[in-house]
């Protein structure tokens, strides 16, 4: 629980404020059964009916103020409750979004997503609890005790045995359930994981008739899922039927113990009563203190799993060595070139094969580089390295003058287009989606890079033209309408460097050959990156680099290729010939 504290310091104020409501609202429940007893002995025994009213207003008063009391610690456990659970969830969507392509690999999706909604409201759940009944059951307990004691002593003997039982009880359900709960968010992490994958692959399921298949592969988890939480409930639920039997037990031994004394006038009927009310209160107190307690158990399974989250290493962290710019704010203003010397790298926890073997190149700034090659060959995982979404193994990538392992990762991303491979719009009108690329976007440079992406015209044929709603990964777009968007959507941050990673197999050889055009007349023209498939969009640039195998089988412009490189001639044969 040591990230929680922290959360919680924060709202130290407003928590001593409701403890002191609490306490002085437990207080004045431990009067009742006091004054209740006073009511019986003093007035309806003796006749004396002023005293039935007077201590009848005093009880009135007193449950009066300790209600008021009950609602005030009510209402600002529910704001702190809420309050934390908002800063939680807030700082581990920062602490996600800060992970690198590595850590998120080792954080399955699904798994985050519980992490940020079930298992932060088990601790949202449990930090109101916390307000409400934990110290409060303690001081409910403590004065009950004590009232009895001051009551009648002998009758309050018959709990030293039922407390250390009690005590006992609790903490071989927090030892036995701790597990059995982290089981269950793990059950749920899977179930998770199923309907998500069976969301975004909708498509296929119904293409290929997998219905029957995909209910299947639900129902298995799901019913893990519910026998992973009836046993956790089941085995943590005997102990709360145990500890009202022996509350139970203590509450007979006390009648038969008082009936001789009432008997032989050594005790009166309203200290009986009062007796039973205290010990009813001791019981509820026990029965809070156990389900704050099985809260505690889940709670703390919760925190765990959230504690790995941010305790993760593995995030792009603001590097010290500062990188050379022409502007305050440090983003890159001109065009860059790219080099990579001897570079090689193996995937995080991707075995001991390297994606990339020693590849060496160097694009000179404001050129445009071709990456062709077979399906495979690392094409995506070279042109990965150079935003630092992930780090070679060995070898240096510099962009410009910065080495992307020493450099100021966010201010290296700031001069970066990246058009990826799977492209992803959001829900969100078409204008939105590209000024994601720049967020003070104005109305012309979002038309004018939509222009440029060859996207104006289809955008312009919708009735609410750039402010057309599209649904979530642009369901209602056509494939290559959603890469132009995408395209767009990087041309509009007037980056000196764009990367694109196979973003036009959707659309036609002409409309490729238009945006690659657009793009070299801008005012800046970048420097740009490219991956393709045909061999007709590099044959005329002046750097194409063919990989093969993770290796760089050739450097150079068509005709160097074609004389020296094997692999390039088999592409041009296979495509053009």
């Amino acid at each position: 629980m040591r990230h929680i504290l922290p959360y919680w310091r924060r709202y130290q104020t407003q928590i001593a404020i409701g403890m002191v409501c609490l306490v002085l609202g437990t207080f004045g429940d431990l009067l009742i059964p006091t004054i209740v007893s006073r009511i019986i002995d003093q007035g309806v025994m003796e006749q004396d009916l002023a005293r039935v009213l007077r201590l009848g207003a005093l009880m009135l008063l007193v449950t009066a103020v300790g209600a008021a009391f009950t609602v005030g610690r009510c209402i600002i456990s529910s704001r702190v409750s809420q309050q934390f659970g908002a800063d939680l969830r807030l700082d581990l969507f920062a602490r996600i979004n800060r992970f690198s392509y590595a850590a998120i690999g080792r954080q399955e999706t699904a798994s985050l997503i519980t992490r940020m909604t079930n298992d932060t409201s088990q601790l949202v759940g449990f930090t109101n609890s916390l307000m409400r009944m934990f110290l409060r059951s303690p001081v409910l307990l403590i004065g009950a005790v004590t009232m009895t004691i001051l009551l009648n002593p002998r009758l309050a003997i018959v709990l030293t045995g039922v407390i250390p039982l009690i005590a006992l009880l609790m903490y071989i359900s927090m030892k036995v359930g701790f597990p059995l709960f982290t089981r269950l968010q793990e059950a749920l992490d899977k179930n998770n994981a199923v309907t998500r994958e069976y969301l975004s692959g909708v498509r296929v399921v119904k293409a290929y008739n997998t219905f029957d298949q995909e209910v299947a592969r639900f129902d298995a988890t799901n019913t893990a899922l519910a026998a992973t939480a009836t046993k956790a409930q089941r085995t943590v639920g005997i102990f709360f039927p145990i500890i009202s039997f022996a509350v139970n037990i203590s509450l007979v031994a006390t009648l038969w113990m008082a009936r001789e004394w009432v008997a032989a006038q050594q005790m009166q009927v309203g200290q009986i009563v009062a007796f039973l009310n205290y010990m009813m209160q001791i019981s509820m107190s026990l029965g809070m203190l156990f389900n704050v307690y099985q809260m505690f158990v889940r709670a703390r399974a919760s925190a765990v799993r959230i504690g790995e989250v941010l305790d993760e290493k593995d995030v792009s962290p603001v590097k010290v060595v500062p990188p050379r710019c022409d502007t305050p704010d440090g983003a890159v203003t001109c065009g860059i070139g790219v080099t990579f010397e001897g570079v090689s790298f193996t995937y995080p926890n991707g075995g001991d094969e390297p994606v990339l073997r020693n590849v060496s190149f160097s694009l000179p700034p404001g050129k445009i580089l071709g990456i062709i090659g077979p399906t495979g060959a690392g094409k995506t995982s070279l042109v990965q390295l150079i935003p630092a979404l992930y780090q070679p193994t060995t070898g240096t990538v510099r962009v410009g003058d910065w080495d992307t392992a020493t450099c100021n990762v966010d201010r290296l991303r700031a001069g970066i287009a990246y058009v990826a491979q799977q492209n992803t719009l959001f829900y969100g009108t078409i204008a939105d989606n590209i000024r994601m690329g720049k967020e003070d976007a104005t109305p012309d440079e979002i038309k004018n890079a939509a222009v440029a992406a060859q996207a104006h015209g289809f955008i312009s044929e919708y009735p609410d033209g750039y402010e057309t709603v599209i649904g979530q990964k642009g369901v209602n777009l056509s494939g290559g309408q959603k890469q132009r968007v995408g395209i767009a959507r990087a041309l509009v941050r007037n980056a000196p460097l764009l990367i694109l990673d196979d973003c036009v197999s959707a659309v036609d050889v002409e409309t490729e050959a238009a945006i690659l055009q657009a793009i070299r007349v801008l005012t800046t023209p970048p420097t740009i990156v490219m991956i393709t498939q045909r061999i007709s969009s590099v044959i005329n640039l002046e750097h194409i680099l063919v990989m093969d195998g993770g290796a760089a089988a050739g450097y150079g412009n068509h005709e160097v290729l074609m004389r020296d490189c094997a692999v390039y001639r088999e592409i041009y044969h296979s495509q053009m010939i």
